[in-house]
């Protein structure tokens, strides 16, 4: 296994421990494969609604730099997305 990819795979568990751990959020392993082939998933907000008030709570607790991810709510679409840190380019 290359680096980058090892680095991905040990993200998307961290991910995955994460919003286990912190919300008791399991991600599927279809949304597991998402994650690690874009950097991000897609979930529906009526889905993700319960376990928000945990997920958020635990990112304003956290210091920044201990969370590899970022969660985004889409106004357009209406969904939640969860995005690995340092995958994208902001252009």
């Amino acid at each position: 296994m290359s680096d980058l990819n090892q680095t991905i795979a040990e993200r998307v568990a961290e991910v995955a421990e994460d919003l286990e751990l912190q919300a008791g959020l399991k991600l599927s392993n279809k949304q597991l494969d998402e994650l690690r082939i874009t950097g991000r998933v897609t979930i529906d907000l009526v889905t993700i609604a319960p376990y928000l008030p945990r997920i958020v709570k635990y990112l304003h607790q956290s210091d920044d730099e201990d969370v590899v991810w970022l969660l985004i709510i889409n106004t357009i679409s209406g969904d939640a997305e969860i995005t690995l840190k340092g995958c994208q380019l902001m252009l």
